[in-house]
């Protein structure tokens, strides 16, 4: 059953961003975080980059309050780590929109932040992959293998998400359509915690699709790291039916559209000889938007981005009612 006080903290969330939004260009101008349209950049005017500094003192110590109020012991050090990696990799994503870190600074911090989670908690280790469809497990040895894959699946969803904030609204509506489908599968403290991200980011997506505020490489890093280490906590934790309240192939299918278009591009610019940070204009949504227009191509992402996990997150949820 869910407290009171959580509902209180969702609203603080969402008036607290609202705030933040309101006031984005005040805010960025004396942080100096905005971002001007020059060179590749196509916006019409200077735009402020509020995501991580909304993440930060809109979602943060909400986070930490519900954490403190109404977590129970067993999940206080998960919940803990997970807010401090989020909040890391804000600072570290707000950094790089002021000050443009390089890419192997970036990567070495991130691969550090999910080492240590993986490494302190075995919430936040996967040590098996256990599939549904086939079904068949797959163990990932020693602790340090795991730990390995771990940081590997998690940077890579950074990288993924990163490389698609290139369109109004697109990451904030994946992590918004993420967190829903996430909720089906979450449990005891962890679903209250989905509805918290997303009271923050529904205040950033309405401000965002108006152009009147960016997410940055703050709000990406942390929105990108929140998710992959939910999904990790709700893949370590019981199912109703099963072992795992998600497979390994349902979160596979869930963030599959941005993360193989994340290893085409790295591999189409390695081949041309090119940093595979490098920016152009071969991301997945820029075809979408050369075909259909935007905000139309924005719909066609979302759709074919949450329709595979979606079917067979239904098909299975569907199948246990029949089986009960």
């Amino acid at each position: 059953m869910i407290d009171a006080e959580y509902y209180v903290l969702t609203i603080v969330c969402a008036l607290i961003t609202l705030f933040l939004s309101l006031n984005s260009k005040t805010l960025s101008a004396r942080l100096n975080l905005v971002d001007v349209p020059v060179g590749r950049k196509q916006h019409k005017s200077p735009t402020p980059l509020m995501g991580g500094v909304s993440i930060l003192i809109a979602f943060v110590p909400v986070a930490l309050a519900y954490t403190l109020l109404n977590v129970p012991e067993r999940w206080i050090g998960s919940f803990l780590i997970w807010i401090a990696c989020v909040t890391v990799m804000a600072f570290v994503g707000l950094a790089d929109d002021r000050h443009s870190l390089s890419p192997r600074l970036r990567l070495l911090t991130s691969f550090l932040v999910f080492a240590l989670a993986a490494a302190l908690d075995p919430t936040f280790n996967v040590r098996v992959l256990d599939f549904m469809t086939p079904k068949f497990s797959i163990g990932l040895g020693t602790w340090w293998l795991a730990i390995i894959f771990t940081v590997i699946c998690c940077v890579g969803l950074i990288n993924a998400v990163n490389m698609a904030d290139g369109k109004n609204g697109l990451v904030l509506g994946l992590a918004l359509g993420w967190l829903g489908i996430l909720a089906i599968r979450a449990g005891g403290p962890l679903l209250p915690l989905t509805g918290l991200l997303a009271s923050c980011l529904a205040v950033l997506l309405v401000f965002n699709m108006q152009g009147r505020l960016f997410l940055g490489d703050g709000g990406a890093y942390a929105i990108a790291t929140a998710l992959g280490l939910l999904s990790i906590m709700i893949y370590n934790s019981p199912g109703t039916n099963s072992l795992r309240a998600i497979s390994a192939d349902e979160l596979v299918l869930l963030f599959i559209v941005p993360i193989t278009d994340s290893f085409r591009l790295t591999y189409t610019r390695l081949k041309q000889g090119r940093s595979p940070m490098s920016a152009d204009r071969d991301h997945f949504h820029h075809h979408l938007q050369e075909k259909f227009g935007w905000p139309k191509g924005l719909f066609v992402y979302w759709i074919l981005s949450f329709l595979p996990g979606v079917t067979l997150i239904l098909i299975r949820e569907i199948s246990n009612l029949n089986v009960n």
